[in-house]
């Protein structure tokens, strides 16, 4: 079942690598929207996203539509999040 990733970035280091490891992790038929906050041709949807999503902080990352708690992704974590997410949470 595919899933939609959203990651808002900072473009800062670890930005970079939580998306590395996202895409390494995510399902071939799941959808991943980078938001970079750097790109003026992303800040207004950016932001609507932010706001919709409750992101306050970033780097951050959204699975349908479910943030995934920055901590956990820190401890490298992220490889059992993202498939308990997309595997326990039906769209």
């Amino acid at each position: 079942m595919s899933k939609n990733i959203e990651i808002f970035t900072d473009s800062s280091r670890f930005s970079n690598d939580l998306e590395n490891q996202v895409r390494d992790y995510a399902c071939s038929r799941c959808t991943i929207t980078v938001y970079d906050a750097s790109d003026p041709n992303w800040k207004s949807i950016m932001e609507s996203k932010k706001t919709e999503y409750g992101v306050t902080t970033l780097p951050a990352v959204t699975i349908s539509g479910k943030i995934v708690p920055l901590d956990k992704i820190k401890k490298g974590k992220i490889s059992s999040l993202v498939r308990d997410l997309l595997h326990n949470n039906p769209k």
